[in-house]
């Protein structure tokens, strides 16, 4: 039994020198964690501040007319007119 506590003593000493030289040493592995870790509580924090709820509850629409304003082809821009009169650039 000696043995045993002996074995998860000198783990957990390692475990803790490398987490210890893991916070102290410049890492890259680190500094993309760090990065990575804002990135994604910046992205909760605006989930959570812009697209949780709407504004209004009157401003929900059914999911079918979502799905047609978002699908549907906009209706094309009647070109304008030929001009009419001399051509004075010719």
């Amino acid at each position: 039994m000696a043995i045993t506590l002996n074995h998860r003593n000198a783990t957990r000493r390692t475990l803790a020198s490398r987490i210890v030289a893991w916070a102290r040493g410049p890492t890259f592995a680190r500094d993309i964690l760090i990065v990575l870790a804002i990135k994604f509580v910046l992205l909760l924090a605006l989930k959570f501040a812009f697209f949780n709820h709407p504004q209004a509850q009157h401003m929900s629409l059914p999911p079918a007319q979502v799905a047609q304003a978002l699908l549907s082809v906009p209706a094309s821009v009647p070109s304008p007119p030929p001009p009419q009169g001399d051509n004075h650039a010719r």
